[in-house]
């Protein structure tokens, strides 16, 4: 480059940080104003509703609290973005403040383990000026990849009217693998990470109600700010932990009998591994083997039915029967967190996978790590204090109502 070269290369990195610093500095605050979205369950998931660009475009994306990165479909078969229709749109170089709270620094290789650690990719960043380039990798194999860009995003607020939140750093995605499919046009990052959704609006609270998914058509809605509902028992944050959002579990019970579990056996070791996550994007819960054993052994031994193993390696407890001989016999699996227990229903304990075979809505951990699924998180309303620091759950008849 030649003197010139690089005046004009820094004046136009200049403009750009100067561009995400003001997007930064301007962006909306929960406490000014409240937004709201409807979810809805699909394929094992939880959709919600946003609009992205100008003028805007209403797109369908699942939420997680599990994962940091929003993005939305932009340029496959049929895009639910087009970029190139949105005035107000525009993308990330390698160098500038969005891209670095990925985690990867401009030089650093997108081999490295700590790129691969993050679940989170970019290809050429040889040069600032080169689009910023993500990857995203999920638990269950899935991925996502493309630009990371920014624009103006839109929520409804608790009177369902439109309310523009300014811009939002998103992926703006080129390629996603075939397990998103149905409305599954993207994704809304909730963890406490730098681009999650709740970190760039600066959220306090937020809660949602999933509804059962076998009433069809129906949804709940989900808030952010002052109308979120925190209430019923409370389990605060495990301390130290700053992305996600784990606590710490304390046992399970079946009936009025504690599941005997290996002392300390969800907590997060001192190297980062293990813990109990609450996670709305997992569909069921998962625990792990030593754990998983006992409460399939405690079940098994509470319940007078045929039992067998189920039609597919995941689920190892089935029982043969009715649902209703199932729900007047079984005794309740209680989940017992410190602070909060929540008692599961029996739609939201057993899934009938195949007629008259009622399989254990739990799955085996091979890892460490334990998560509270979605399923069981059903009719309750799950509320998330970053102030107060806890997770909230509180029993409804009927999440559809809300």
């Amino acid at each position: 480059m030649t003197a010139y070269d690089r005046i004009q290369a820094a004046a136009y990195r200049s403009v750009l940080r100067l561009n995400q610093i003001q997007s930064l500095t301007t962006t909306f605050s929960s406490s000014e104003q409240d937004i709201s979205s409807r979810i809805v369950p699909e394929n094992g998931e939880y959709i919600v509703t946003f609009s992205v660009g100008t003028p805007p475009t209403q797109v369908h994306a699942f939420m997680d609290t599990g994962s940091e990165v929003i993005w939305v479909k932009c340029s496959q078969r049929s895009p639910v973005f087009n970029p190139a229709k949105s005035s107000s749109y525009g993308h990330h170089p390698c160098d500038s403040l969005a891209c670095e709270a990925l985690g990867v620094r401009r030089r650093d290789p997108c081999d490295s383990l700590a790129c691969e650690a993050l679940g989170v990719r970019r290809r050429t960043c040889a040069e600032f000026l080169d689009p910023c380039y993500y990857r995203v990798r999920y638990g269950d194999g899935s991925t996502t990849e493309g630009t990371l860009s920014h624009d103006k995003f839109a929520f409804e607020d608790p009177e369902r009217n439109l309310v523009d939140v300014g811009h939002l750093d998103f992926g703006c995605s080129d390629y996603s693998s075939w397990h998103f499919v149905g409305n599954e046009a993207g994704a809304l990052g909730l963890s406490r990470q730098p681009l999650s959704l709740i970190s760039q609006l600066g959220i306090k609270k937020f809660s949602y109600c999933m509804v059962l998914p076998n009433n069809e058509g129906s949804g709940s809605r989900m808030y952010f700010g002052s109308e979120a509902v925190i209430s019923g028992g409370q389990t605060p944050f495990l301390e130290g932990e700053d992305r996600y959002y784990y606590v710490t579990l304390i046992g399970i019970r079946i009936g009025d009998q504690n599941v005997p579990l290996p002392d300390g056996i969800f907590n997060m070791t001192s190297d980062g591994e293990g813990g109990f996550m609450i996670d709305s994007g997992t569909t069921y819960t998962f625990l792990r083997s030593e754990a998983y054993d006992a409460l399939i052994k405690a079940l098994s031994e509470a319940i007078d039915f045929p039992q067998r193993r189920g039609p597919s390696e995941w689920f190892e407890l089935c029982f043969e029967g009715s649902f209703e001989d199932l729900e007047s016999a079984a005794p309740d699996v209680t989940f017992i967190f410190d602070g909060a227990e929540v008692i599961l229903m029996k739609q939201t304990t057993y899934i009938e996978a195949k007629k008259g075979l009622w399989c254990l809505a739990m799955l085996r951990s091979n890892e460490k790590l334990s998560i509270f699924g979605n399923v069981q998180q059903q009719n309750y309303f799950v509320g998330f204090d970053l102030e107060e620091q806890v997770v909230s759950f509180a029993p409804v008849d009927d999440c559809a109502t809300f």
